[in-house]
């Protein structure tokens, strides 16, 4: 399939650009030549997703995705997520991908962990986009730096962070040793 044409095609289920621009640079780096399809899809799970509410969301995407791009070889979800480890909460975004054959792999980004005053409101629901934006006074936070950019003084961006989980998310279909 991708071999005959040279390309690969990956429908991702967002039109955020900050994905698309990492699923980009990931595949990119895997693949060689590659076309990210973006698209509009329902998550299934709230804006502000915490824990297996991300893992879920992020499959559900890939799943639409690659439903609604006939021609895609994969589907690609990623949703940021806050979650709980060790008595402390950090933000990272989860990854599916799912190939035309059915076979899936998952990954995550770098965590980092959440600023504390942020967490009540992260867990009545309100989305970190939102609060960033509030906290920056900048607009659409969420497909640009994001928080992470904006806690690293632009250091990390977020696209720099999804890429990392979706390189992680790769491994299954990249590596020749992959037991199954």
């Amino acid at each position: 399939m991708r071999e005959e044409r040279g390309k690969v095609i990956v429908a991702l289920g967002s039109t955020n650009p900050v994905k698309k621009r990492a699923a980009e640079r990931a595949f990119r780096k895997a693949f060689g030549e590659v076309e990210v399809i973006p698209v509009e899809v329902d998550s299934g799970v709230p804006p502000q997703p915490v824990g297996e509410q991300a893992v879920e969301g992020a499959v559900n995407r890939a799943l639409a995705a690659l439903e609604l791009v006939p021609s895609a070889d994969f589907g690609v979800g990623i949703e940021g997520g806050l979650f709980s480890f060790s008595n402390k909460y950090y933000l990272a975004g989860f990854v599916a991908i799912i190939d035309r054959s059915g076979k899936m792999s998952t990954g995550m980004s770098g965590w980092f962990e959440c600023p504390s005053a942020l967490v009540p409101r992260l867990l009545r629901g309100e989305e970190l986009g939102d609060i960033m934006d509030e906290l920056t006074g900048h607009e659409d936070t969420k497909r640009k730096e994001g928080a992470i950019g904006f806690f690293t003084r632009g250091i990390v961006k977020r696209s720099d962070l999804y890429e990392h989980g979706v390189l992680m998310a790769l491994a299954k279909f990249i590596s020749p040793l992959w037991p199954e």
